[in-house]
């Protein structure tokens, strides 16, 4: 299958081309610079220089397009510091998913694409507690957490506008990335400085996903999803002071300070039934730094 991929150098990116290579599909890219195309093109992978957000690239993604049966966009630009929820700081985010959606939605519609894939996130939903939450869970409208979710809804309302029938879209929503080159990374530099507290009682719910995982579920989503369908890609969902103390206690840490004037983040206590059952998927890496596995 050829196959037009939008962020391909990203930490996802890194590693769904390879996963993509394996199955001997060809694929051809979007990339923001002559050392990242050359970078690609010398492993066999076709790139073109260009900016998503630009007028001129916009004007020929169709062209770019052609030919290619699917379309996978998991580009972003997430800020150094995610904490921070200013819309200035994830305006390039927020604009890859909406405006950079807008056009490569269109785009391969006019190209003749068979089969659309878009990367989403389980973390803007409504905080759910305890619950267990599936794919029906609203999304959070708060203003609150406008620069989040905001974005997120509009990406999704755009892709499921489109007639499943024109064009056979997906939506990936992942968890919470770890793994090498996640934000993880900079978790356990954290925690070894001694930068950590624990909101709360730390009760909220994470459901992390290996970077690996997540592309291994794209891979197996161009294989096997139908139309119109949404997933939720995460590992075993754990309550964030777990998490915490489990990292600290991989790296023969003292456990960080509780911070009980902190307030717990929202909580995602996601499962992932739909996506063991329709797409023969399920995580095989682990998400706790220094296993084999990780």
């Amino acid at each position: 299958m050829r196959i037009f991929v939008i962020g391909a150098t990203g930490v996802l990116g890194r590693v769904l081309m390879p996963r993509l290579q394996q199955a001997h599909h060809d694929i051809r890219t979007l990339v923001r610079s002559s050392e990242q195309a050359q970078r690609l093109q010398a492993v066999g992978i076709e790139a073109t220089v260009g900016e998503l957000l630009q007028a001129e690239t916009q004007q020929r993604l169709p062209e770019l397009i052609k030919g290619c049966e699917a379309v996978i966009h998991i580009a972003t630009a997430i800020p150094s510091n995610p904490y921070d929820l200013s819309a200035g700081n994830w305006e390039t985010t927020t604009r890859l998913r909406t405006e950079g959606t807008r056009h490569l939605l269109a785009s391969s519609l006019q190209a003749g694409a068979a089969r659309y894939i878009q990367q989403s996130i389980t973390m803007a939903y409504t905080d759910g507690g305890d619950a267990w939450l599936d794919e029906d869970q609203p999304f959070d409208t708060s203003l609150a957490r406008a620069a989040i979710c905001g974005p997120i809804v509009e990406m999704e309302r755009m892709v499921r506008a489109v007639p499943a029938g024109r064009l056979q879209w997906s939506i990936l929503r992942g968890g919470l990335f770890v793994g090498p080159g996640t934000g993880q990374e900079k978790l356990l530099e954290r925690l070894r400085a001694g930068q950590v507290e624990i909101p709360g009682q730390g009760q909220n719910f994470l459901s992390p996903i290996h970077v690996a995982d997540m592309a291994e579920a794209i891979a197996l989503t161009l294989e096997h999803a139908s139309g119109g369908s949404i997933y939720h890609i995460v590992d075993q969902p754990l309550r964030y002071g777990d998490y915490i103390t489990g990292l600290a206690d991989r790296l023969h840490l003292s456990y960080p300070p509780y911070n009980a004037s902190l307030p717990e983040a929202p909580s995602y206590r996601c499962g992932n039934q739909h996506a063991r059952e329709q797409l023969g998927w399920q995580p095989q890496h682990t998400i706790w730094p220094g296993s084999p596995s990780w």
